[in-house]
């Protein structure tokens, strides 16, 4: 096994534990009560999009499609602070919520990123959902897609930390 795949299915364990431990305890947006706002639900809903391979399998098929993510870099301590990579299940993902994430940031001066799964919420490769066009739809091109995107936003917060 490759190290990024073990890095990759680490951080996956580790955010699946994260939400099977915070998941009785998190407000969601449509049951939230006593006030408390959409607005402050979230640390940020502001959209962010990367060009995602369609098909990690073939080196032929160069075909891409808009996947979303989110960033929220309020506690980041540049150059050297950690990053917290959430990610979004299968659903659509609407922003980085305010929860147990923003006291773990604070702590650890830590940035959070989140992005959205393939085929979930506005990240679909095609406007179709027919069964030909799910055959991208696998566990497989998930874990490609996060070590591509991890690549990919590695080297944009190389260029963050540079310029601020």
């Amino acid at each position: 096994m490759s190290l990024e795949l073990g890095y990759i299915l680490i951080t996956i364990f580790t955010a699946i534990v994260s939400c099977l431990t915070l998941s009785h305890a998190l407000l969601h947006p449509r049951s939230v009560s006593h006030n408390v706002s959409r607005s402050s639900y979230y640390l940020t809903t502001n959209e962010l999009w990367f060009n995602q391979t369609l098909d990690h399998d073939s080196p032929n098929d160069h075909r891409k499609f808009r996947q979303r993510y989110y960033e929220f870099m309020d506690y980041f301590r540049a150059p050297d602070g950690p990053m917290f990579m959430i990610i979004c299940g299968e659903g659509p993902c609407s922003g980085i919520a305010n929860d147990y994430i923003n006291v773990l940031a604070k702590k650890f001066q830590a940035g959070v990123v989140s992005l959205e799964h393939r085929y979930y919420g506005k990240s679909s490769p095609f406007s179709s959902l027919a069964t030909e066009n799910l055959k991208y739809l696998s566990s497989k091109q998930a874990l490609y897609d996060l070590a591509a995107f991890r690549q990919y936003y590695q080297a944009s917060l190389a260029c963050f930390t540079f310029i601020s």
